[in-house]
């Protein structure tokens, strides 16, 4: 794959990671609030996460847009799903996705205790 297709992916995915980043922070916050018991706080954090959830989406839209306009397709596509470098043009972008699944790995965690503390038994994550 040509190597500035390498680099516009390795941005995308670089902007993904800095949306994960202000969730993760928010969502610390929300916890926090949760804490304090301030619903207000609570809610307001809340629906600060929506903007960098949807800087993210549109980043990830991006890559699979270059996905389906890329001749190389398939390779890009093994890397955004967590392959293995295949040479140094690939490995920034490989480890740029790994630290991507990291936190978006952590952000799960935290969001799965914030939504069992918000909502107990109604948790999206409660199994019946």
């Amino acid at each position: 794959m040509e190597l500035t297709r390498m680099m516009e992916a390795q941005v995308q995915a670089r902007r993904i990671y800095n949306a994960l980043g202000e969730v993760e922070s928010l969502s610390e916050q929300v916890a926090e609030a949760l804490d304090r018991n301030d619903p207000v706080a609570v809610k307001v954090l809340l629906a600060m996460r929506e903007e960098p959830i949807l800087a993210a989406h549109h980043a990830r839209d991006i890559l699979r847009q270059m996905v389906a306009d890329t001749d190389d397709g398939g390779r890009l596509r093994a890397l955004l799903n967590g392959g293995a470098a295949e040479n140094a043009e690939e490995s920034g972008l490989a480890n740029q996705i790994a630290m991507n699944e990291r936190l978006l790995g952590q952000i799960q965690t935290l969001d799965r205790a914030l939504s069992q503390k918000i909502a107990r038994e109604k948790s999206i994550y409660e199994t019946k």
